[in-house]
């Protein structure tokens, strides 16, 4: 189990889905159920996704929003 495992789309897309549904479940929560990783794990790839300017946030990383760089990626996924 590695932070490598999850890509930045899957934070991207668990980030928007989350802040669709108003943030009901926390992003790296999500992710934890898609990937079948730990919490710690899937926080670590948000923070990665947030380093490489795919998100940005405020005050706490779990109500993070995508920046445009974290857009586009999102418009190029297959």
């Amino acid at each position: 189990m590695a932070t490598k495992d999850i890509t930045d789309l899957q934070v991207c897309l668990a980030v928007e889905t989350c802040r669709l549904n108003k943030f009901r479940e926390w992003p790296y929560d999500l992710l934890a159920e898609q990937t079948g990783q730990h919490t710690k794990v899937c926080y670590r790839a948000m923070q990665r996704a947030a380093k490489r300017g795919y998100l940005d946030y405020g005050v706490s990383l779990r109500t993070a929003w995508l920046t445009n760089k974290g857009l586009e990626l999102l418009k190029e996924k297959p």
